[in-house]
């Protein structure tokens, strides 16, 4: 499991094994994407990576808060990859995805929003 990541943070690189990935919010389980999205590029080669959005998006617990997955990564050789996001305001979030709940909640700050790939 690797530690998770700002979506405001820039030039984060992290080592990635051959496998398939979920790349996962943190901090609620109401997610709006809306046009935010991520790349990861091959530090020192060519390889560039899209996720692949999740059509079941799958609530869960992780590292100690909630988390959504968005989508799947196929990571095809081992390397160290450098994370971009992309329109990170775009990405909304909110403790609580039912609605009665989530009327009376605000979305987090886009500064407190984390992702995670595990």
């Amino acid at each position: 499991m690797r530690k998770p990541i700002n979506i405001l943070d820039k030039k984060q690189q992290l080592e990635l094994p051959v496998g398939i990935y979920s790349l996962k919010v943190l901090g609620g389980w109401k997610v709006i994407t809306n046009n935010f999205s991520l790349i990861l590029r091959e530090v020192n080669g060519e390889t560039i990576i899209k996720p692949k959005e999740t059509f079941w998006r799958i609530q869960s617990f992780a590292f100690g808060k909630r988390a959504k997955k968005i989508a799947s990564i196929d990571i095809p050789k081992r390397a160290t990859y450098e994370i971009e996001f992309l329109n990170p305001s775009d990405l909304k979030v909110k403790k609580s995805n039912l609605i009665t709940l989530s009327f009376f909640q605000n979305y987090l700050p886009t500064n407190e929003i984390q992702v995670c790939i595990e």
